[in-house]
């Protein structure tokens, strides 16, 4: 959003524009991927709007109205427009803007309108159950890149944790002991301050479903000690040092899917967070428990009582897991 933030027209109306420093905090306050959904969405708007010599920022109701007009007969999704006008909220929010126009009364109601004509319930990808789970391990072979992919996908599953956060975990963020390991999360989608959580995986008298020993296995075939835990596999069978992304995970569940026979487009990196939760309510593991793996916030109370000890998370584990 560097250039919404960078631009100056109309001095009256808008804050000084902001220094390199205050702007790295202005975009701290967003996770990286609703900032990169921004970008081209702010640049969208800014290109409508020289196409019509009328300024973008600040923008006037009636731009804001007549562009999205435009979007929602151009036959675009409701989430596009809606993350297209969130962009031009944030970009009059980050430069102060006396009015933010994007948030005016005529903007809602062309909005509740826009999604009252054009809305439709999502289309959700489907949760991995427990069975399919082990379908999909069972086709892995026991090469490298197997132990790392059977590591994914039932540490994804344990911790219900989504593509990114997998993505991003580091060696450093495991500790095993006899019984379980910890997982740290430093920073995820529920948590932008960066609290940070620790999942307490158990471990399973199920070898072949056990998450624990996947993780293991994999980091000590790997040889890896430091750094991005789960990493890109070379062309001679060596783990890289190139940590994989979030796009990455989503295709090895697909890939594991394809393998096992199920329909892999039913699938996402989302896959696995949504089958845990599933699974373990299936197996009639209580809502909090659930709660504490997952991370959502309800039921507050009984979760700041409780979350420390992790006892709920490996009982809500073991529960997905059929023990």
């Amino acid at each position: 959003m560097q250039n919404a933030l960078a631009i100056s027209s109309n001095p009256g109306t808008l804050a000084p524009p902001l220094s390199d420093r205050a702007r790295a905090y202005v975009h701290a306050s967003k996770a990286r991927n609703t900032l990169r959904a921004y970008n081209p969405a702010w640049r969208g708007f800014e290109q409508y709007c020289a196409a019509r010599n009328v300024p973008a920022l600040p923008a006037s109701p009636a731009t804001i109205v007549e562009y999205l007009t435009t979007l929602a007969e151009r036959g675009q999704k409701v989430s596009t427009i809606q993350v297209k006008l969130a962009a031009i909220t944030f970009a009059h929010r980050a430069r102060n803007a006396d009015h933010n126009p994007a948030q005016s009364e005529t903007v809602r109601i062309l909005m509740q309108g826009i999604r009252r004509k054009l809305g439709c319930a999502p289309i959700k990808k489907s949760p991995i159950a427990r069975d399919e789970l082990a379908r999909m391990l069972a086709t892995l072979g026991d090469s490298l890149q197997a132990k790392r992919d059977k590591a994914i996908l039932l540490i994804g599953y344990a911790g219900a944790f989504r593509r990114s956060e997998l993505a991003g975990l580091n060696v450093e963020d495991v500790r095993f002991t006899a019984k379980d390991a910890l997982i740290t999360l430093r920073r995820s989608k529920t948590d932008q301050e960066g609290e940070g959580t620790t999942k307490r995986i158990p471990m399973l008298a199920n070898a072949n479903l056990c998450p624990v020993r996947a993780l293991r296995d994999w980091l000590d075939a790997a040889q890896i000690k430091s750094g991005a835990l789960f990493r890109a596999i070379d062309r001679w069978g060596n783990a890289r040092g190139g940590r994989l992304d979030d796009k990455s995970i989503a295709l090895i569940i697909k890939r594991a899917a394809t393998a096992a026979g199920l329909e892999a487009r039913q699938f996402s990196g989302h896959s696995l967070r949504a089958g845990f939760a599933t699974q373990a309510a299936t197996d009639n593991a209580p809502e909090w428990e659930i709660a504490e793996v997952t991370g959502h916030k309800s039921p507050a109370v009984l979760r700041g009582y409780i979350r420390n000890a992790g006892l709920g998370q490996m009982r809500a584990i073991r529960r997905a897991f059929g023990e």
